[in-house]
C-alpha cells in the first residue's frame, strides 16, 4: 500500500467516524435523557457482552481476511480473494450461530450471576439475534479492507449509526414507560438494528463489486486456506476474546465496588452510567483518527513486511506514532481546559465534566494503544499483544478490587491509567525494537506539550475575558474549542513538532 493509499484510507475512515460520532453524540444526549443515568448504566454493562461476542465470532477472522486478501490482491489474484472470503464464512457463521443460541439459552444465568442485574435478561436475548449478522458483516468488511477500499467500511459505519439511532427513536415512546427492564432493552434493539443494516449494506456492496471484478481461477487449496485463516485468526480471537472478557469483568466490578464505597445500587449504576455512557464517549471522540489509522495500518504494514521494506515500515509507523502523540496531547489539553463546559453543553451535567477532567490524562496512552495494536497485528506479533493485554487487564482488575472500595470512581480512573500506561509502554518497546526505530521525545512529547500549554493559555484567556462575557455557554464553549484547536495547530507548526511537509503528507498532497 502506498503512503497516499494509507493516508486516503485513514482520512475516509476518519471522516466516516467523525460523521457517525457526531450523529452519535447528538443522539447520545437524547438517549441519556430518555434512558436516564441508571438506564445508561445498565446498557453500558451489556456493551462488554456485545464486545465479547464480537471478539469471539468476528475480530480475529476479519483481520485475517484483510491480511490474506491484501496479499492476494497485490498479486492480482482476485479469484483467490473471493475464495478466502467464502472459506472465512464457513468458519464464522457456524460459530456465530452457536454463540447466538448459547446466549439466548443462558441469558437468565448470565443476567443474574455474571452481570448481577436480572433485569438485563430480556436485553441479552434480544442481543443474541444480531450475532450472525455482526459476524458476516465483519467478514465482508475484512474483504474490502484487504482491497484498501476503506470507503465501504466507512459507509457501513454511517449506516450502522443511523439505523441504531432510528430504531431507538422509533421504539422509545413504546418501551420507556414500561420500566427499567424495557429501557435497557431499548439500547440493545438499537444495537441490533445497526448490525443488521450494516450487514445488508456490506452484502450489497460485495455483490456489486463481485459482478464488476474479473475473477481469475482459484489457485489456493481449500484446506490450506482454512488452516492459514485459523492460524492467523485464532491468536487474535483469543486475544480479543480474553481481553474483552476481562474488560467485561472490569465493568461489572465497578458498580459492585462502588456499593462497597458506600453508594446505593441506584447511585452506583447512575454514577457508572455517567462515567461510561457519557464521560468516556466524549473522551474517546478524538480517537476516531487513531482508530481509523490503526485499521488502515494492518494491510499497509503486512504488505511492507511481505516486501521486506524496512524503510517503509519505519516511515509508516514513525509517522503514525507522531500523529497519535499530537492528537493525544492535544486531547488531554482540551479536556483539562474545558471539561465542565463541554459536559454542560452536551448533557447539562457539570459532574460529568469532573469525571472527564479526571480521565483527560489517559488520552495519550489510549490513543497510542490503538496505533500500536494495529501495528503489532500487521507485524504478526499478536501473541505479545495478547500477553500484554492480559497483564494490563489483571492490573486493572486488581486496582478496582483494592482501590475503588476506598476511593470510589477515582479508583477506576487510576485503574484505567495503570492499564493503558502499562500496555502502551510495553507495546511501544516491542514495536520500536522490531523495526529499529528510535524514540523521538522532542517531536513526540516535549514540543507538542509546549504547544498544548501555549494553546490552553490563549484559549482560556479568550474564554474568560471575551467569550463568556458576550455569548451563551454553548456558543462560548464552541468558540473556545475552535480557538484551542487553531492555536494548537499553529503552535505545533511554530515549535516545529509539525511541519508543512507533515501536513501535506497527511492530506495526501505531493
Amino acid at each position: 500500500m502506498s503512503k497516499k493509499s494509507l493516508i486516503a484510507g485513514t482520512l475516509i475512515l476518519t471522516a466516516a467516524s467523525f460523521i457517525t460520532r457526531l450523529l452519535g453524540f447528538g443522539f447520545r444526549i437524547y438517549q441519556s435523557q430518555v434512558m436516564g443515568a441508571e438506564g445508561m448504566g445498565l446498557y453500558q454493562l451489556l456493551f462488554p457482552i456485545y464486545m465479547l461476542l464480537w471478539a469471539a465470532s468476528s475480530a480475529g477472522i476479519a483481520l485475517a481476511i484483510a491480511k490474506m486478501i491484501a496479499a492476494e490482491v497485490s498479486r492480482g489474484q482476485e479469484g483467490n480473494a473471493v475464495h478466502i472470503l467464502k472459506v472465512s464464512l464457513l468458519i464464522s457463521l457456524p460459530l456465530s450461530l452457536l454463540l447466538s443460541v448459547l446466549l439466548f439459552i443462558f441469558a437468565p444465568f448470565i443476567a443474574k450471576y455474571y452481570i448481577h442485574e436480572p433485569v438485563t435478561e430480556l436485553s441479552l436475548r434480544i442481543l443474541a439475534f444480531c450475532v450472525p449478522f455482526m459476524s458476516t458483516a465483519c467478514c465482508l468488511r475484512g474483504y474490502f479492507q484487504g482491497h484498501q477500499q476503506m470507503s465501504i467500511t466507512a459507509l457501513a459505519q454511517i449506516v450502522e449509526q443511523v439505523a441504531r439511532m432510528s430504531a431507538i427513536y422509533i421504539f422509545a415512546s413504546l418501551l420507556v414507560p414500561m420500566g427499567t427492564k424495557y429501557i435497557c432493552a431499548l439500547g440493545v434493539i438499537g444495537m441490533c438494528a445497526g448490525e443488521i443494516f450494516s450487514f445488508i449494506m456490506s452484502f450489497i456492496a460485495y455483490l456489486i463489486k463481485k459482478r464488476k471484478m474479473p475473477l481469475q481461477p482459484v489457485t489456493l487449496n481449500h484446506s490450506q486456506t482454512l488452516n492459514q485463516l485459523l492460524a492467523l485468526s485464532i491468536p487474535i480471537t483469543a486475544n480479543r476474546f480474553l481481553t474483552s472478557g476481562l474488560s467485561s469483568f472490569e465493568n461489572i466490578l465497578i458498580p459492585i465496588n462502588l456499593e462497597k464505597f458506600g453508594l446505593t445500587s441506584h447511585e452506583a449504576l447512575s454514577l457508572y452510567g455517567k462515567f461510561s455512557g457519557m464521560a468516556l464517549p466524549l473522551l474517546l471522540f478524538p480517537s476516531m483518527v487513531t482508530s481509523s489509522l490503526a485499521t488502515a495500518l494492518v494491510p499497509a504494514i503486512s504488505e511492507a513486511v511481505a516486501m521486506k521494506n524496512k524503510s517503509v515500515l519505519q516511515k509508516t509507523i514513525g509517522r503514525a506514532i507522531q500523529f497519535s502523540a499530537l492528537i493525544g496531547i492535544g486531547s488531554t489539553t482540551l479536556f483539562l481546559s474545558f471539561s465542565e463546559e463541554i459536559a454542560i453543553t452536551c448533557y447539562h451535567m457539570a459532574d460529568v465534566g469532573i469525571l472527564l477532567k479526571w480521565l483527560a490524562i489517559i488520552c495519550p496512552f489510549l490513543y497510542l494503544q490503538n496505533i500500536l495494536t494495529g501495528t503489532m497485528n500487521g507485524l504478526g506479533m499478536q501473541k505479545r499483544t495478547f500477553q500484554t493485554n492480559i497483564i494490563g487487564s489483571l492490573l486493572c482488575i486488581s486496582t478496582i478490587l483494592f482501590v475503588v472500595p476506598h476511593k470510589g470512581i477515582i479508583g477506576f480512573v487510576l485503574a484505567m491509567l495503570i492499564q493503558s500506561g502499562f500496555v502502551c509502554c510495553r507495546l511501544l518497546i516491542y514495536v520500536l525494537d522490531f523495526i529499529e526505530l528510535k524514540v523521538d521525545l522532542n517531536h513526540w512529547v516535549f514540543k507538542p506539550t509546549l504547544a498544548a500549554i501555549i494553546s490552553s493559555f490563549i484559549s482560556l484567556t479568550f474564554n474568560h475575558y471575551l467569550f463568556t462575557c458576550h455569548f451563551s455557554t454553548t456558543l462560548s464553549t464552541i468558540f473556545s474549542l475552535l480557538t484551542l484547536g487553531c492555536t494548537y495547530v499553529l503552535s505545533l507548526l511554530v515549535t516545529g513538532s509539525l511541519s508543512m511537509k507533515d501536513v501535506k503528507a497527511f492530506v495526501g498532497a505531493h
